[in-house]
């Protein structure tokens, strides 16, 4: 079995917000498209950064981010938004997740390469699939919000068909 660390994402935005970025992650942050993602270290703690557009960005990391963005003083806010939350499956359960997923243009799911993120409906369940290690393993961390947790597992477990993996996320 894969055990994942899933951590509450922030949200960086703003206007400062590649200003930002750049301070932190360092100036390879510009190469990112929005929806692409690299791994790095900050205060020598392991950190996800996935590009979301412009100025903004959301990122894994296990310290107080929050403290590292106020420390910059530039225009732009970053939370742990309340009502998002985030599950990790392993990446091995992409092709169930794009079997019940609707996609739109320009974006694809199948296959979805390590690094990028790919927003899509389950239902009527909005989730941002994101594709990049946690910990050893590959993982696909998904984020969505809190109180349809409940309505996405129903789902999936329609397709599961006993499968372990699917059966066994963590949140």
């Amino acid at each position: 079995m894969n055990k994942f660390t899933v951590l509450q994402p922030w949200d960086m935005a703003g206007a400062d917000g590649l200003v930002a970025a750049r301070a932190l992650f360092g100036e390879q942050v510009d190469h990112l498209a929005p929806f692409q993602s690299m791994e790095t270290k900050l205060d020598g703690l392991p950190c996800a950064v996935l590009r979301l557009c412009d100025r903004n960005f959301r990122v894994t990391y296990s310290g107080p981010f929050d403290q590292q963005v106020a420390a910059l003083n530039l225009n732009l806010w970053v939370k742990q938004l309340d009502w998002l939350g985030a599950i990790a499956l392993p990446a091995e359960n992409l092709p169930a997740i794009a079997a019940l997923a609707t996609v739109r243009a320009p974006h694809r799911l199948f296959p979805l390469p390590l690094h990028c993120a790919v927003p899509i409906q389950i239902g009527n369940i909005a989730v941002l699939v994101w594709h990049h290690p946690l910990g050893e393993n590959s993982a696909l961390e998904l984020h969505l919000a809190r109180h349809q947790f409940k309505g996405f597992w129903a789902t999936i477990q329609s397709l599961n068909c006993s499968s372990v993996s699917l059966t066994t996320a963590f949140t």
